[in-house]
């Protein structure tokens, strides 16, 4: 799953959005969410202008719209889900329901858009590090930065286990007793992928791991960033004070 949000290829691209400072982005799209959330569900320009926006920096930063959409998929099971409690459990009139529908997809879409932005065009160390530079606290940080490192590792003991099965395996087997291998698998999985990470993280205290991201760039404002700042919040502000 974090392979198939997070794109190095995406990441690499040289764009105008790429270029810029992660703080920058972070700041920008935190406003751009609250804006969304806070914005009534009757103001559909508003919408309409927040999806271009998007649109314009998803073509700015030179993402392909496929990626984009694949990526949003991920949402939607989400959405059925609180779809269809609203509709069974709440007595609400129907007009009613349907606008609180309208509002939590309108909104959601348009954040899970944001963040997808957002993550395509940032490395994530570099995300997490900018976090750290706008005094998110350390815990965060550093829960997001193992999440991310151990997703990895999780998926890498998976894949050894299901190899191991495959190749222990002759034959058609029952229904059965494919259920039954799976429940042995995936306890041995968790525990395998706890004594690893383990050993990985006892490894990082000896090489002087301190719960902060390293990396070998440095941020610097410059000329691209204020640019980037002044008309971004200056349009913002114009959509949400005039339209």
């Amino acid at each position: 799953m974090t392979s198939f949000f997070f794109s190095e290829k995406d990441n690499s691209r040289a764009s105008f959005l790429h270029r810029l400072d992660p703080r920058v982005k972070i700041i920008s799209f935190f406003f751009l969410i609250a804006a969304i959330v806070f914005t009534s569900s009757h103001d559909h320009y508003k919408f309409l202008v927040y999806f271009f926006m998007l649109v314009f920096m998803t073509v700015l930063s030179r993402i392909p719209f496929k990626d984009l959409a694949r990526r949003l998929v991920l949402i939607f099971p989400l959405l059925i889900f609180l779809a269809a409690s609203l509709i069974f459990f709440e007595r609400n009139p129907f007009s009613e329901n349907l606008d609180i529908l309208w509002n939590l997809f309108v909104k959601s879409i348009l954040c899970f858009l944001c963040l997808a932005v957002l993550i395509l065009t940032t490395e994530f160390y570099h995300l997490v590090k900018g976090l750290e530079h706008l005094k998110v606290p350390r815990i965060i940080t550093s829960l997001l930065s193992f999440a991310y490192r151990y997703s990895f590792l999780f998926a890498h003991e998976a894949e050894r286990l299901r190899r191991a099965k495959e190749s222990r395996s002759f034959g058609n087997r029952k229904k059965l007793e494919e259920v039954s291998t799976v429940t042995h698998i995936v306890p041995h999985l968790f525990f395998k992928t706890f004594e690893r990470s383990e050993r990985i993280y006892a490894a990082m205290l000896s090489r002087g791991y301190e719960g902060k991201i390293q990396t070998l760039s440095f941020f610097r404002l410059g000329k691209r960033d204020f640019f980037f700042i002044f008309l971004f919040h200056i349009f913002l502000v114009f959509v949400v004070i005039v339209l």
